[in-house]
């Protein structure tokens, strides 16, 4: 792995069509996006929000998912629900308040190696890239959860 590395994003708006694109430089990132209908948006793809919430949910679940491996806890593929919550902000608008993430674990793995369990959620949160940008402005909790 190299030191550093760049990422780009170019998005677009149309104010007539209310809708926008976002796309990675070599397509494989290539979206409409608009405005949330719970914000007076036009809906029916996805907004803002949801994808600040993909990349937390994401970057986490990747994450999550090397510390699944390293501590041998046999899952063969690691989910994460996110959920976030808007409020509306005194200054105008609306602000993002938290990030809720939860992880359905199998019933017995939780009840026979919950430590561990808890040290992957624990070292997923202290490495994950995005969650680690976001939690400095908004806060994110973590929790597992019986499945």
């Amino acid at each position: 792995m190299e030191d550093s590395a760049t990422f780009s994003i170019s998005a677009t708006w149309d104010c007539a069509a209310k809708e926008g694109r976002v796309a990675s430089p070599d397509d494989a990132l290539s979206l409409v996006h608009v405005g949330a209908r719970a914000l007076d948006g036009k809906g029916g793809a996805p907004n803002p929000e949801e994808l600040l919430l993909a990349a937390v949910t994401t970057c986490f679940a990747q994450t999550l998912a090397i510390f699944v491996e390293k501590l041998r806890l046999g899952a063969p593929a690691t989910r994460v629900d996110g959920t976030a919550a808007l409020e509306k902000d005194p200054a105008g608008g609306y602000r993002l308040v938290s990030i809720a993430l939860s992880v359905p674990v199998p019933a017995t793995l939780l009840a026979e190696r919950k430590a561990d369990v808890e040290k992957s959620l624990s070292l997923a949160e202290r490495y994950c890239i995005i969650s680690k940008a976001v939690k400095s402005s908004v806060p994110i909790s973590v929790s597992a959860r019986a499945a």
